[in-house]
């Protein structure tokens, strides 16, 4: 299964769902789940439309949290996130995928990500992402470390590796008993749901690891080209 939530993404959503559709992976073992919320744009038009021309089962899911209005990337709360992203986990444990790959919607994977990914038989791995579009420093990805009690990001890596790290997000394959088995959910955490997610996952011997050489767009913002 490929999801996740999406609020106010219009402007992004056709090349990310190009994307989806130009994986190098059969069609027909492949399922898709969105969290539509709070979105006053065309986001859920363009997802129907999405759903009715697919090869591939689409299911949608309506949930409004009441949220801030804005569409401005960080004004959801972490704690709406945690229950969107559990949400997600819901739709994903009531179908027969093998694995959830949530792959936020400003992310643009490359073709052969997904079948990487799976042939690395891994419980939890992510692609290298970049998390710094919208900062003045640049090199932060998305895997950090635990220092203390503080999450920081791995600034310096072995380029097409895999390596462990103790926190990752944004795009990232788990495979189904991470879920079903062990019971990992999001979790509310003040650097943000994923590192909630990554915090239990890591104390119930959950394994996470990142393919530096898998790489993969982050748009971030709607002004600009990626980096």
């Amino acid at each position: 299964m490929i999801g996740c939530p999406v609020r106010e993404r219009g402007w992004i959503l056709p090349r990310y769902l190009k994307c989806l559709t130009d994986l190098d992976y059969p069609a027909g073992q492949i399922e898709y789940a969105f969290v539509v919320n709070d979105s006053q744009d065309d986001t859920l038009e363009i997802l129907q439309e999405f759903a009715r021309n697919a090869q591939s089962p689409v299911e949608i899911r309506q949930v409004n949290l009441k949220s801030r209005t804005s569409p401005v990337r960080g004004a959801h709360s972490i704690g709406n996130l945690v229950v969107l992203r559990n949400i997600l986990l819901d739709m994903f444990l009531i179908s027969t995928a093998t694995h959830l790959f949530s792959l936020d919607s400003d992310i643009l994977a490359e073709p052969d990500s997904l079948a990487r990914l799976i042939d690395l038989d891994l419980p939890v791995v992510s692609m290298l992402v970049p998390n710094d579009r919208h900062l003045e420093t640049k090199g932060y990805y998305n895997i950090a470390n635990l220092q203390g009690d503080q999450y920081l990001p791995i600034m310096k890596f072995p380029r097409d590796q895999v390596i462990p790290v103790d926190c990752t997000g944004a795009g990232y394959l788990i495979r189904r008993e991470v879920i079903e088995a062990v019971g990992v959910r999001y979790y509310p955490h003040r650097q943000g749901e994923d590192a909630g997610f990554c915090r239990v996952a890591r104390a119930r011997g959950v394994g996470l690891w990142c393919h530096t050489g898998i790489r993969a767009a982050h748009i971030m913002v709607r002004e600009g080209k990626c980096q």
